[in-house]
């Protein structure tokens, strides 16, 4: 008798609660709706981020055509409008606002739990090969892309910036916010294009969008963001790698292009001379050991590792990589990501993977004394070690290394190769350097690397042993007949495949 009584009373309570919210919703003139039990489809679901729904009371229960249907329980809240404006910009949808009570509320959120991995902002941008080819047809070179991305309307600007990088081979998409409009750049072999001046307007849409799909907070402005997401060019997937930065006129936006099927290139394309190859291919074909490839970030460091790896990628032979991000798949690599937000940091993955029984173990990037010394023990104890350092040439890598405390008497011996580099433009091969339509005008098209190679001898070794100085490193490695980067590209140069400017420039920098 009891429960029946209970559950009269649940029923007269929750029958209350939905008329107190049909009045609310007549009093802001607004859709009621009922969601307790509501069939929610997970896409739908998840057009409102969980933060925001949270955040905000607000969640989505029904796409028909074009428009998504939401409902709220604070239907006062002024921050509403804008939200919801913000979510039809990041979605390319129409939002219906209606008023649904606590219950259908807590209803909805739960469903969040049941429905984790379904986000709706997985989804990609997808361009047809009917709309690159069509793409290709209008678009050159940037000349006609700047006059092209003018005239699309705000919903076409997303695919034209996207297809215009990849069919000029851009690394990266900048979205730079001024007073009074918006500039976009490309960084096209390693330096950055003006692509175009849009209208404010157009930033914020693409603002929005761009963070939905990278997964970030669609309310957060004041503080860095980093994200992700998929561009599918023609059947050929790249991810997109997102990063946000506030700025005086709103948040600058850089998106790095990374094709998930790289077109992988040997050494010798890269632009190592016949007599570096050699001493690469030698280091090796060694069962142990450490070999380092220095240089700042966009130097081509990853493109010659994953030329290493493709070297070394034999049936037979067990290789597993710990990056920071993975940049690029390889068949047959057992390829890992670190987290260190999560505690999976290179040093924690490198103790995993030496259990896994590894014969050439990838670490991203030796950024500390325990990740040296576990990588460098590893070289010790069996292992063929592949890793990255930032120093501005190949000798300075060793006082580097003692620098961060690593014990002397594990690095002598151990390291096999030592390789710094940079990227320079190449001359382009139809107007010689004039500037034409094939280059943009700009002279270059492509690039190619510089570098110096290091084998440690016994007179470096003396010198690891005694923690000698980074001049005394310099003057040893010249005796050891190494040539230089500077001397490297001033033979590119002469050659007429790039310019002393250039190897001047990048060497400067």
């Amino acid at each position: 008798m009891a429960n029946i009584v209970d559950q009269a009373l649940k029923y007269l309570s929750r029958e209350d609660e939905e008329n107190f919210t049909k009045k609310l919703a007549e009093k802001y003139k607004l859709p009621y709706v009922n969601l307790m039990n509501y069939p929610i489809v997970p896409d739908v679901l998840h057009a409102i981020p969980e933060d925001l729904a949270q955040k905000y009371g607000l969640v989505s229960y029904l796409k028909a055509a074009n428009t998504i249907k939401v409902a709220t329980i604070h239907p006062e809240n002024q921050n509403l409008p804008r939200i919801i404006l913000d979510l039809e910009k990041s979605t390319e949808l129409n939002f219906s606002l209606g008023v649904c009570s606590e219950s259908s509320y807590r209803y909805v959120i739960h469903l969040y739990n049941l429905y984790p991995t379904q986000k709706a902002s997985s989804e990609k941008v997808r361009i047809t090969e009917e709309q690159e080819q069509k793409f290709k047809t209008e678009i050159q070179n940037l000349v006609d892309l700047k006059e092209k991305i003018k005239k699309v309307s705000i919903t076409e600007v997303m695919d034209i910036l996207f297809a215009g990088a990849v069919i000029s081979d851009a690394s990266d998409i900048h979205l730079e916010p001024e007073e009074k409009d918006l500039k976009v750049r490309y960084r096209i072999d390693g330096v950055l294009q003006t692509i175009a001046e849009l209208p404010s307007e157009t930033y914020k849409t693409l603002n929005s969008r761009i963070k939905y799909l990278a997964k970030l907070k669609l309310d957060v402005k004041d503080k860095p963001q980093d994200g992700r997401f998929e561009v599918e060019a023609a059947g050929k997937p790249f991810d997109i790698r997102t990063s946000t930065l506030p700025s005086a006129y709103g948040e600058t936006i850089v998106m790095r292009l990374l094709s998930r099927e790289g077109a992988f290139i040997n050494l010798k394309e890269l632009g190592f001379s016949p007599k570096q190859i050699k001493i690469v291919e030698e280091a090796i074909r060694k069962p142990n050991g450490i070999i380092f490839n220095t240089g700042p970030t966009g130097s081509g460091k990853t493109t010659t590792l994953y030329a290493i790896l493709m070297e070394l990628n034999k049936p037979g032979v067990k290789i597993i990589t710990l990056e920071d991000p993975i940049e690029y798949r390889i068949n047959g690599v057992n390829q890992s990501q670190v987290e260190p937000e999560k505690g999976y940091t290179f040093a924690t993955g490198l103790r995993s993977a030496l259990r896994q029984d590894p014969d050439i173990l990838l670490v991203g990037e030796i950024r500390d004394q325990e990740t040296a010394e576990i990588a460098i023990h590893s070289a010790l104890t069996g292992h063929l070690v592949i890793t990255t350092l930032h120093t501005n040439n190949a000798p300075s890598a060793l006082p580097r290394l003692l620098d961060m405390d690593v014990p002397a008497y594990l690095l002598a011996g151990t390291v096999n190769l030592i390789i710094a580099q940079r990227l320079v433009r190449k001359v382009c091969q139809k107007c010689k350097g004039k500037g034409c339509l094939e280059c943009n005008n700009i002279g270059y098209k492509g690039r190619i690397a510089i570098a110096e190679i290091l084998i440690p001898n016994k007179e470096i070794e003396t010198l690891i042993a005694r923690k000698a100085s980074v001049r005394e490193f310099n003057e040893a490695a010249k005796r050891a007949g190494m040539i230089s980067m500077y001397e490297d590209g001033m033979m590119k140069a002469k050659k007429g495949i790039t310019t002393e400017e250039e190897v001047k420039r990048v060497i400067s920098e």
